[in-house]
């Protein structure tokens, strides 16, 4: 399985049979000049965790739409929002575990908040050609001792920027290390209010520290799993 980081949480999975799966379609922070509307790729599975404009972006979608037929999944929230454009959804609640297009897909526990807002949210599990991958979505510290065995992934995607509505560096470095994947690779410091602020570099650095191996991703990068 390859993965590979289009945007700040977006993730597009690539079995070895050539299925895809999109994870959080948003265009924020897209380099224009290399990915845009027109050149984004489609998916085989699409699923966006919850409504922010970096996980979920309607334009993005629509354009997938018209160049795919894509198994759509996402949370009670977002999907009377697709209806309401015509899109077809299935609910994902986290517990709920599902098969499409080759992959093993597990919603898992998240919690997120912003300005006192709980967000409807779930992470997930995906799993392919025998391996794994524990994307967090946008989390706070969750105590990984009460989250399922499945997050213990070979792969974990988790957000470091902080600012009270997600893990930030020291936190996401304590769950990797509970988790203990082979591979840690931090996302979610690229918007204006973290690039300046929060830097990948320094979670890579800490990382052997905590028993991990950390890969930092630039937009567009595709690694071999």
């Amino acid at each position: 399985m390859k993965l590979k980081r289009l945007a700040q949480s977006t993730i597009l999975l690539t079995s070895k049979n050539g299925k895809t799966l999109l994870i959080d379609p948003g265009k924020y922070n897209l380099d224009p000049g290399k990915l845009t509307l027109e050149s984004f790729p489609v998916a085989d599975v699409v699923i966006i965790t919850h409504k922010h404009a970096d996980h979920f972006d309607m334009d993005l979608l629509k354009a997938m739409l018209s160049r795919s037929q894509p198994r759509i999944f996402t949370n009670e929230e977002i999907k009377p929002v697709l209806e309401k454009q015509g899109i077809t959804a299935q609910v994902l609640k986290a517990g709920d575990a599902v098969q499409e297009a080759g992959f093993s897909i597990k919603a898992i526990q998240a919690d997120h908040a912003v300005r006192g807002e709980f967000i409807i949210n779930f992470g997930l599990v995906v799993a392919a050609d025998g391996k794994s991958v524990y994307h967090t979505s946008d989390t706070r510290f969750i105590d990984p001792s009460l989250l399922p065995p499945e997050t213990r992934a070979d792969y974990l995607l988790l957000p470091i920027s902080n600012r009270g509505v997600v893990m930030g560096i020291d936190d996401a470095l304590v769950f990797a290390s509970e988790i203990k994947p082979k591979i840690v690779i931090p996302i979610h410091y690229d918007s204006p209010k973290d690039k300046d602020r929060v830097d990948p570099k320094e979670f890579e650095q800490k990382g052997p520290k905590f028993g991990l191996q950390v890969r930092v991703l630039s937009f567009g990068q595709e690694i071999e799993m």
